[in-house]
């Protein structure tokens, strides 16, 4: 997962490695990255709008699905639940909850 900011956006694409079979003329071929894709969340971009954003993919649910949850600098994490239907799709960000039911909030100032 990469971070990119253009004009106070951020820009979350993920970026995939295709799988390389090994040739007997060369054990090392050189990797070749797949275009990037950026993310959805919901209708619209992940991440979008915050100051620093850092990605990062966990089971938050227990669903055997990656989610994206993000934090960012304020301190404020997020998470964008995977959709069961289909692969790099996930629902709209929404706050990171405690045990408790509470908001996580990490103030960095």
């Amino acid at each position: 997962m990469h971070a990119t900011h253009f004009a106070g956006t951020a820009l979350l694409a993920l970026v995939a490695l295709p799988a390389v079979h090994a040739q007997e003329s060369d054990p090392h071929p050189p990797a070749r990255f797949q275009p990037p894709v950026r993310l959805m969340a919901g209708d619209g971009f992940l991440g979008a709008k915050r100051l620093y954003p850092s990605p990062a993919l966990h089971d938050v649910d227990g669903d055997g699905r990656a989610d994206v949850v993000i934090a960012d600098l304020p301190g404020r994490p997020t998470v964008a639940y995977a959709l069961a239907d289909e692969r790099l799709t996930f629902g709209p960000e929404e706050p990171l909850l405690a045990t408790d039911g509470e908001k996580l909030d990490f103030n960095n100032w």
